[in-house]
């Protein structure tokens, strides 16, 4: 139940599909409306401060989403796809796991590009690890931007696509990441 099988998600692989999907779109959701607060606005520096606290976080649960990718074997796409579904699905994947990376490292390298770390909820501090980089913070934070708009229509797609596949065409493929118990044969 932990682990993946052959044909199907495990506890583990479906706690890190979730936890990060709510982790980027909280994440997207909050830094569109911290960017129309005020300078005056009580929440403007707590907002960001928060927001970059929770995407170490979401950093964090993509490297080791990615682990265990690599300890545990991956399941089979669902056999109930057309071939199209399937390489659209595959690329779905490799585009998603790059941006649960990349949006973070990109908002890393803004918050750390004066040299200071990051606050951790008042717990400990991320160091800035790349100094002062003053010339890679416009490409980031374009990046950032860009990547994190670009992840939510992907996120959407991805989503519609799982919906598609569970209400119309009755596929497995919904049920896979939210059920980790093996089908056991039984129909009820």
């Amino acid at each position: 139940m932990w682990r993946n099988g052959s044909d199907r998600y495990g506890l583990v692989s479906i706690s890190f599909h979730w936890a990060i999907a709510l982790a980027f779109v909280g994440l997207v959701a909050l830094g569109v409306w911290m960017v129309g607060l005020s300078y005056y606005d009580p929440w403007y520096n707590d907002s960001l401060a928060l927001h970059k606290a929770i995407g170490i976080v979401a950093l964090a649960l993509a490297a080791a989403k990615l682990g265990w990718r690599f300890a545990d074997r991956k399941p089979g796409l669902a056999v109930d796809l057309r071939p199209h579904e399937r390489a659209g699905a595959t690329v779905m994947h490799w585009c998603l796991n790059a941006l649960i990376v990349l949006v973070p490292v990109t908002g890393y390298v803004i918050s750390t590009s004066e040299g200071a770390g990051i606050d951790m909820f008042g717990l400990f501090e991320v160091p800035a690890v790349l100094g002062k980089t003053e010339a890679f913070r416009d490409l980031a934070i374009d990046l950032h931007y860009y990547l994190a708009y670009g992840g939510i229509a992907l996120v959407a797609v991805h989503a519609g696509a799982a919906l598609k596949h569970h209400f119309v065409d009755r596929g497995s493929t919904l049920k896979r990441m939210l059920n980790p118990r093996p089908p056991t044969g039984r129909r009820g």
